[in-house]
């Protein structure tokens, strides 16, 4: 490595690849009574929901670090867009950065995105607009209990949002692991490209999830600050979603292994069965080119050659050979 390609610690350099995307700020200011949304970076009394679209802007994610007083590590870590997938936490803040999957358009697209959770205000940063997460504008102004309730339950809305997203995903690819098997079972072989595309994207989502399902787990036994004691009934649930998610997966992955060796078995038997037919093939001819070479000999005193009808009984006896072959063959089941 380059000592130019060094960064040193808390060093805000933006790593991903979607620098041409405008770094915009959606800003939802809701209480009980109130739903306000605004595009610029504000303390308020209020609780507040700030989507960061595109990274690429250092000078707006240096302000947001001053105005919000958010730890440069961490900072550091919403730039770095090849992060593990991790839940951590401070005395008042709450911190996720993870890859998920997200289905657009039918075609299933890796998207990054950081979480960062306070007392009051939760921020989401995000290299490409998170169409995923429009719902979340009608459940601010609409849903009453996610109005009522702190920064906490706005994360366990996140979170259950792209849990969602990741449950139809993995109906979908459990579809086309069920489409693989009938397959495998009726053609007796599958198209290998396409299957380990599959698998790959099976082993992805697994790699996903179950670090944030870990570490959510670990988070609730914590008595964290920023964890109120009536939300914890809805991360529960989460979580259950979660562990379903995490089960399917093993599930989906033992199957492919599964069916893998199932592939394989059926190439194998397949290969078998054309090596033998070659080998009986080859077998007959045997007797056969033996006769055609003893008879083919060019010996000056070879009286049966000069026989009339020679050459209609040597055509006999090679099919008569090479009939008692097949029928000793087809005995013994050998094909």
């Amino acid at each position: 490595m380059k000592i130019t390609d060094y960064f040193k610690p808390k060093s805000m350099v933006y790593t991903g690849e979607h620098v041409e995307q405008q770094t915009k700020i959606n800003r939802f200011v809701y209480h009980k009574s109130r739903f306000d949304k605004y595009e610029d970076l504000k303390l308020e009394d209020d609780q507040q929901y700030i989507q960061v679209v595109g990274l690429s802007d250092i000078k707006i994610m240096e302000e947001i670090k001053e105005m919000f007083s958010i730890d440069a590590f961490i900072m550091e870590d919403i730039l770095n867009v090849h992060q593990r997938n991790k839940i951590e936490y401070g005395d008042d803040y709450i911190f996720a950065s993870f890859s998920f999957f997200h289905k657009d358009e039918k075609e299933i697209r890796k998207r990054y995105m950081s979480i960062y959770v306070s007392e009051k205000v939760v921020f989401t940063f995000h290299e490409k607009e998170p169409n995923f997460l429009a719902p979340l504008e009608i459940l601010i102004k609409e849903y009453q209990e996610l109005k009522a309730n702190r920064s906490d339950f706005m994360f366990y809305q996140i979170l259950d949002l792209i849990t969602d997203e990741h449950l139809d995903i993995l109906d979908n690819l459990d579809n086309q692991m069920n489409a693989v098997e009938e397959q495998i079972i009726e053609a007796k072989q599958i198209d290998e490209e396409d299957f380990y595309l599959l698998r790959k994207r099976v082993i992805q989502l697994k790699n996903m999830t179950s670090p944030i399902y870990e570490q959510l787990v670990e988070l609730l036994k914590k008595q964290h600050v920023i964890m109120s004691k009536q939300v914890k009934s809805f991360y529960h649930d989460l979580i259950d979603h979660m562990s379903r998610l995490d089960q399917k997966l093993n599930h989906l992955k033992d199957m492919m292994r599964t069916l893998l060796d199932l592939n394989m078995n059926n190439q194998s038997t397949r290969m078998n069965k054309i090596m033998s037919t070659l080998t009986i093939f080859s077998a007959i001819f045997i007797p056969l080119s033996f006769l055609t070479g003893f008879f083919g000999m060019n010996f000056v005193h070879f009286g049966v050659l000069e026989y009339q009808h020679a050459l209609i009984i040597f055509i006999s006896v090679c099919v008569l050979v090479a009939g008692v072959m097949v029928y000793i063959f087809k005995k013994h089941k050998w094909f």
